[in-house]
């Protein structure tokens, strides 16, 4: 039962990078007519690395579920710390991408002709 925990939680862990990645890609996607792109640092820093985080950490995660299933022993990692872990590393990589994603929004409110 606790391999099989593992395993959806790693499924769900890594179901929701892609996700992480695909919002990512959102900045790109706001343009204002006549003018061009021009996205802020943070925002692009953000997406190069988060980019790299949506890959690694499912790589990480899938590690370290290999290691519990392979593994032999009556002291099993529970799949509880397992979850949490993951959900705390999905926490501290979204929050900083939230604000990196909504700056180029901001930007083109503020940039909006006044009509």
């Amino acid at each position: 039962m606790n391999k099989l925990a593992h395993g959806i939680v790693l499924a769900f862990f890594a179901t929701t990078c892609w996700f992480f990645w695909a919002v990512l890609q959102m900045p790109s996607m706001v343009r204002l007519k006549g003018q061009a792109l021009q996205l802020p640092a943070f925002t692009t820093f953000c997406i190069g690395l988060g980019t790299w985080m949506a890959v690694v950490l499912p790589i990480l995660a899938a590690a370290y579920c290999l290691w519990v299933w392979i593994r032999k022993g009556e002291n099993r990692n529970s799949w509880v710390a397992f979850l949490a872990t993951a959900t705390a590393a999905l926490l501290f990589v979204t929050l900083p991408s939230i604000v990196a994603i909504y700056l180029p929004l901001v930007n083109a409110l503020n940039h909006l002709p006044a009509q």
